[in-house]
């Protein structure tokens, strides 16, 4: 055999040796890496559990925080208009006190000059002593219905506050239907003027005429032989009930007649008649309409 391949033969052997402690440290240290890493990610997967929670707990409290704040400058507004008002008031009857204490002054003043003025008799020093007292006693009177009066502005002012926003809703409420009823009249005589007048089964003579005004919506539709049952958001609580005549319609074009056959709380069933669809069918989002008094 050659000296050289004698020579490699030795080389090769001594790198096998060698690389034998390399293999098995590494084998050691890759399951300890591994260890350590799935540790990690562990505590990595709980510190994210945990930021959430806690971000999720933090944005409650903010939301609960602003809602507080906005209760609290709705508060702070009222009273401070109640302060506005009340203030007026006060200082109408500090002027009034002022006047009371002008004229206690002068009295004094009267009672002074007279008790100085030796030709002044004990009956009239009494009576102007009198007169003191009674002017102080009005003073302590006055002021005592002030505060008696500052207590009354204050409930009227709430009660006033009060009535002021049922008005202003009654009147657009109002307003509303008022348009809605003069949109239904034009399409109405748009329909008379190019078709005639109805005929005698327009007039529902089973029905009953509304007690009041009333606008809802239409939530569903089901149709079936010529038979359409609608459903509205509008029930006992709104003032409907049975046998009511409304009037159906969507922009001013009227669709339909509607006689209620249930009314729940806030949810009422009833059938259409005079669908007719050359002017259009009921679909739910349709309007219908309670006139006080009409069927």
């Amino acid at each position: 055999m050659h000296i050289l391949t004698k020579i490699f033969i030795v080389l090769v052997t001594l790198l096998a040796v060698a690389m034998v402690p390399l293999v098995a440290t590494y084998t050691t240290n890759e399951s300890s890496y591994r260890a350590k890493y799935r540790e990690a990610d562990d505590q990595r997967v709980v510190a994210t559990t945990r930021a959430n929670d806690a971000e999720h707990t933090l944005s409650t409290q903010r939301l609960e925080m602003q809602k507080e704040l906005d209760a609290k400058d709705s508060v702070i507004g009222t009273l401070r208009s109640d302060q506005s008002n009340t203030r007026v008031t006060i200082e109408t009857l500090q002027a009034q006190v002022g006047r009371l204490e002008a004229q206690l002054a002068q009295s004094n003043a009267n009672l002074q000059a007279l008790l100085s003025a030796s030709e002044v008799n004990s009956e009239m020093k009494q009576r102007f002593v009198s007169e003191n007292y009674d002017l102080r006693n009005e003073l302590v009177s006055a002021e005592r219905v002030v505060m008696e009066m500052e207590d009354l502005l204050n409930d009227a002012n709430f009660a006033k506050e009060e009535a002021n926003r049922g008005k202003e809703k009654a009147e657009e409420e109002r307003h509303n239907i008022e348009k809605q009823l003069d949109t239904l009249q034009v399409q109405l005589d748009s329909y008379f003027s190019k078709y005639g007048a109805l005929a005698s089964t327009s007039v529902v003579e089973t029905g009953i005429a509304p007690d009041r005004a009333l606008t809802s919506t239409v939530l569903t539709v089901s149709r079936s032989n010529d038979d359409v049952l609608v459903e509205i958001n509008a029930g006992s609580r709104d003032g409907v009930k049975k046998g009511w005549i409304m009037t159906v319609g969507k922009d001013g074009t009227f669709l339909g007649r509607l006689q209620v056959e249930k009314v729940d709380i806030n949810r009422s069933i009833g059938r259409v008649t005079l669908e007719d669809s050359s002017r259009g069918l009921v679909v739910p989002g349709v309007t219908v309409s309670a006139v006080q008094g009409r069927n």
